[in-house]
């Protein structure tokens, strides 16, 4: 079973990638990274603060990366781990955000 690494690379190298400056599989799933943690804050901020909604932040953090390292690093396919983080940092951030509450303000109001 071949394993995927984000950080080094390992498993996502091709032969056209070692010669050539492609845009390979391995920026993607950075780029999706970033992606991921940009889709948290623009939900955390419209659909937590603005409807009304308890969202933690940190919690859908933690499940978009975690869901989506973990699909990455078995199956290299960036598409379907990119859906798994977006449905665990959804499923994290709301559903923690109901149980802990929301964590905007941060005590600054």
């Amino acid at each position: 079973m071949q394993l995927y690494n984000v950080l080094s690379c390992k498993g996502f190298i091709e032969a056209n990638e070692k010669i050539t400056m492609s845009f390979g599989s391995c920026a993607k799933a950075r780029l999706a990274i970033v992606i991921l943690f940009f889709i948290n804050a623009f939900v955390r901020k419209w659909f937590g603060e603005e409807m009304g909604n308890d969202y933690n932040f940190w919690m859908g953090f933690v499940g978009g990366f975690i869901g989506f390292l973990i699909p990455i690093s078995i199956t290299g396919n960036v598409g379907i781990s990119f859906v798994i983080g977006l449905a665990g940092m959804l499923i994290l951030g709301f559903g923690s955000g109901a149980i802990f509450g929301g964590d905007e303000g941060y005590g600054f109001e």
